[in-house]
């Protein structure tokens, strides 16, 4: 699935995200290896150091692995 914004979704996928979110947070032991052999890139056309710490930590504690790729033109 390909998400482009969050008009993308329906009502009923963003409840479904929200509830899964919940059970990842208040079980974090269960989903701890849910993202194993599975790698994110992040790209960012602006600086976002808090959103790139963000979904580094959450990757990692999922046991996947994530990859900062800059495409800023310095």
């Amino acid at each position: 699935m390909h998400l482009l914004t969050d008009f993308d979704l329906t009502r009923d996928q963003v409840v479904e995200i929200l509830d899964l979110s919940s059970e990842i947070k208040a079980n974090p032991g269960k989903y701890s290896d849910s993202m194993k052999n599975r790698t994110l890139i992040m790209l960012f056309e602006l600086a976002s150091l808090r959103t790139r710490i963000s979904f580094e930590a959450g990757m990692n504690r999922l046991g996947g692995h994530a990859i900062f790729y800059s495409i800023s033109r310095t």
